[in-house]
């Protein structure tokens, strides 16, 4: 297996100097995959790794149609392999058939929603960078085929470190910035702003929603029937019960979504109630606000948490003395969590690091 593996990890290097767009790389990745561990259907999906939200997937139609119930499953419900479970698991890869002891049937997942499809067995992963999600893998077999073995389970979780390494950078790439005819993807200039009802049914928008939509669906290379997967996620994340718990950490119904334009859309989602008592989202999709990027900003340039929240009331506007009393430190203390700062993201003064942050994000 060991020879597998550094074959994989050989093709895996090459596939991604050639390829400097993340779906492209997730594609080739299980065009790689499907030759050591064999499916029949895959799904690869970015994550935000601030709220651990789908930001685009790359899948199959075979998968495609039942998507949108395993998300319904995944942030509503609880069963074997979730992904948040296996987040924190020693090993962040496991089958279904092998979790279960060999009874799949007593996951809901499985009885309700993969075997009726036709399958007989999934092999979930996280990948994670720097202590952060970036993408979750899910592996299909029909039920006519044997379930995956625990070699499966080992060749790919020892695959995940690298893939996860290259997608992290990726996601701060300036390179991908436009779409498959060559041209950058134009940005409406309005936020769009509909409203879904909670089997996620369109009820209304206003004029630059389907705009909004159309870059989206043009990021992942869906057809225009299909609702983004980011969109999916946020409402879906804003129904579940710790959203509505007010479980803030668990239950953040928003993400931050990089497209081809070398920008980042933000998309948010928030439970309501109508007089009726029908439960509604409304949802808006907008270029990322400076608030919404920090965490991205932080997380590529490799900056503490303590910098970041330097950072934070740098882009507020506040001076020295108001940012160093915000956060309850001395002005020198301030000025050398700033040169960090500068020296971690190229700038030198506050001027040039705000210009950075929305130039380069926004």
């Amino acid at each position: 297996m060991e020879q597998q593996i550094s074959r994989l990890s050989g093709k895996l290097h090459r596939v991604a100097d050639k390829l400097p767009s993340p779906r492209a790389y997730r594609s080739a990745c299980l065009s790689l995959l499907v030759g050591a561990v064999p499916f029949d259907g895959a799904c690869f999906t970015g994550i935000d790794g601030h709220t651990g939200l789908s930001t685009g997937s790359v899948t199959d139609d075979i998968v495609e149609a039942i998507h949108p119930r395993l998300f319904d499953y995944e942030y509503r419900g609880e069963d074997v392999n979730r992904y948040d479970a296996l987040a924190k698991a020693e090993v962040p890869a496991a089958s279904l058939v092998l979790a279960c002891g060999g009874q799949p049937e007593t996951s809901a997942r499985y009885r309700e929603i993969l075997s009726p499809a036709g399958f007989g067995d999934e092999l979930r992963a996280v990948l994670t960078a720097r202590g952060r999600r970036c993408g979750h893998l899910s592996l299909l077999r029909t039920e006519d085929r044997p379930p995956f073995t625990e070699d499966d389970v080992r060749l790919v979780a020892a695959l995940l470190p690298q893939m996860a390494a290259y997608l992290r950078q990726a996601s701060f790439s300036e390179e991908d910035t436009e779409n498959e005819a060559g041209q950058p993807l134009p940005l409406p200039h309005e936020s769009g702003v509909f409203v879904l009802a909670d089997d996620l049914r369109l009820l209304a928008a206003n004029p630059s929603a389907e705009s909004w939509l159309a870059v989206l669906r043009g990021a992942e290379q869906i057809g225009p029937d299909v609702t983004p997967r980011p969109v999916r996620a946020v409402c879906t994340r804003a129904l579940s019960p710790s959203a509505q718990d007010g479980d803030h950490a668990a239950g953040a119904a928003r993400v931050c979504v990089p497209v081809p334009g070398g920008v980042y859309i933000g998309i948010r989602a928030s439970r309501m109630q109508s007089t009726g008592g029908e439960v509604q989202l409304a949802v808006t999709v907008e270029r990322a606000r400076p608030a919404d990027i920090l965490p991205v900003l932080a997380e590529s340039f490799g900056l503490t948490e303590r910098e970041r929240e330097v950072v934070d009331r740098v882009v507020q506007g506040l001076s020295g003395k108001e940012a160093a009393l915000s956060l309850h430190m001395s002005e020198y203390t301030l000025q050398d969590h700033l040169k960090s700062v500068f020296r971690k993201t190229g700038t030198k003064s506050r001027r040039e690091l705000v210009w950075r942050l929305y130039s380069r994000f926004s």
